[in-house]
């Protein structure tokens, strides 16, 4: 459904922190004094507490209602009629990014490697957005090799000039270059057991000693599958660090030992070489009006022999607290805070969870869907027309072990409204 003024649309948002023990009893009144932060529930016409829209008759009014704290308005549906209703419920399903390779692929393919040849990555952007849409812009990387070429260093040239043009890029950068190799590589030796690594950064630290690599080698960082990435070791610092070629360009982690290989420098020198692109989440700030959206690219390179390989298919997924903040934002204009306008502007209510926020973190910032769409008849003087109703009720889920879910014990009150209408929450709004 589009987000239009002449639609009745509402949003509703959890907390899994409100537990239904707290929650005014069934058949009492709701007022914003007794409903706790984050609390959702269903309530009749007068505000009183119901137990389910089952036992409601047809042609009876309710609303789904939200607390914001003692002495703050509550946040309040507009009126559903049961009956005139449907209603339906997604579980929360994490937004990916694109992911294609040039050349080896993980399984096959390869880079081709003529002596002092010019080679281009292009990347044309497929974003849904006001510059890409009717013009869509190309990014390049670009290398030329020497007297002596091969795969690898025709792979690290295009990723060291791709990362260089991505940092030009607004939007946190657009892509991620990495090169794999089909190598299948050897196990670490040595006493330690981590490889600590920080996005942008070339220095490994090692909390022990490692005794079979060297400078030219390539150690893969994060995985032992071909098609994880390789990076070349440009000095090994007393065995107890070692430095890379290139920045590193995964995420900040300690990467265990079990998890890392290396590939001697004779073995680099003969395999076969791809570069990966992974498209980058783009900043957002919901007041600034920034758009929500996961890259899309086509990738082609300047040898059309090569291989392209489209791995992963981008999406921004559903429940994402991005789409929820920006459904936040556009209720609360059509209730009327529209301060965003004046000067200077005035915020409007917030309650999405963002990670990095007040101790949120993305695994704490998940949310299940559960939306109520109905139509309606508006008839005025001389006038009559249809508008589309619809309740999106978004129920944040709690952590467990890096899935979404919405607890039993204590019972939330997103996992109780979810069944008030009719929803069976664990089996349906769990990630």
């Amino acid at each position: 459904m589009l987000r239009q003024a002449n639609n009745v649309f509402s949003v509703v948002l959890s907390d899994v922190a409100a537990v239904t023990s707290n929650l005014p009893s069934v058949g009492d009144p709701v007022t914003s004094q007794n409903m706790p932060v984050g609390g959702v529930v269903l309530v009749d016409s007068g505000m009183y507490r119901q137990t389910s829209v089952a036992g409601l008759a047809t042609g009876t009014t309710y609303f789904i209602v939200q607390g914001k704290g003692a002495g703050q308005p509550l946040m309040k549906s507009p009126a559903i009629v049961k009956g005139t209703e449907s209603i339906t419920s997604k579980e929360f399903i994490p937004a990916v990014q694109q992911i294609s390779t040039i050349g080896y692929n993980g399984t096959t393919g390869s880079l081709v490697a003529a002596n002092n040849t010019s080679y281009y990555v292009k990347v044309r952007k497929n974003d849904n957005d006001a510059a890409n849409r009717s013009q869509p812009f190309s990014l390049f990387a670009q290398f030329k090799t020497g007297g002596t070429a091969t795969q690898e260093k025709l792979a690290f040239g295009l990723v060291k000039n791709g990362i260089r043009n991505m940092q030009l890029e607004p939007a946190n950068g657009y892509l991620r270059y990495t090169a794999i190799c089909d190598d299948a590589g050897a196990a670490i030796t040595g006493t330690t057991t981590t490889f600590g690594v920080t996005y942008g950064n070339k220095e490994v630290i090692l909390n022990g000693t490692v005794t079979n690599i060297a400078v030219g080698d390539l150690v893969r960082l994060g995985g032992t599958t071909t098609g994880t990435a390789v990076y070349k070791v440009a000095a090994v610092n007393s065995g107890t660090s070692i430095t890379l070629e290139i920045a590193y360009q995964g995420i900040t982690e300690s990467i265990a030992v079990a998890n890392v290989e290396v590939i001697t420098t004779a073995n680099a020198a003969v395999a076969n070489f791809g570069i990966v692109l992974t498209g980058v989440q783009a900043d957002f700030d919901v007041n600034a009006f920034r758009d929500y959206y996961v890259n899309r690219f086509t990738a082609s390179f300047s040898d059309t022999n090569i291989l392209i390989t489209h791995l992963q298919g981008a999406t921004e997924g559903n429940g994402s607290w991005q789409r929820v903040a920006m459904d936040e934002y556009m209720n609360y204009g059509f209730e009327g805070q529209n301060e965003m306008a004046a000067i200077p502007p005035k915020p409007r209510d917030q309650e999405v969870k963002i990670p990095g926020k007040g101790g949120v973190t993305a695994l704490t910032a998940k949310y299940s869907i559960v939306n109520i769409k109905w139509t309606e008849d508006i008839t005025g003087l001389v006038s009559k027309s249809g508008a589309a109703g619809n309740v999106l009720i978004y129920l944040n889920l709690e952590d467990n072990a890096g899935s979404g879910e919405l607890p039993t014990t204590p019972v939330n009150t997103g996992e109780t409204l979810a069944t008030a209408l009719g929803i069976t929450p664990l089996s349906t709004l769990n990630e």
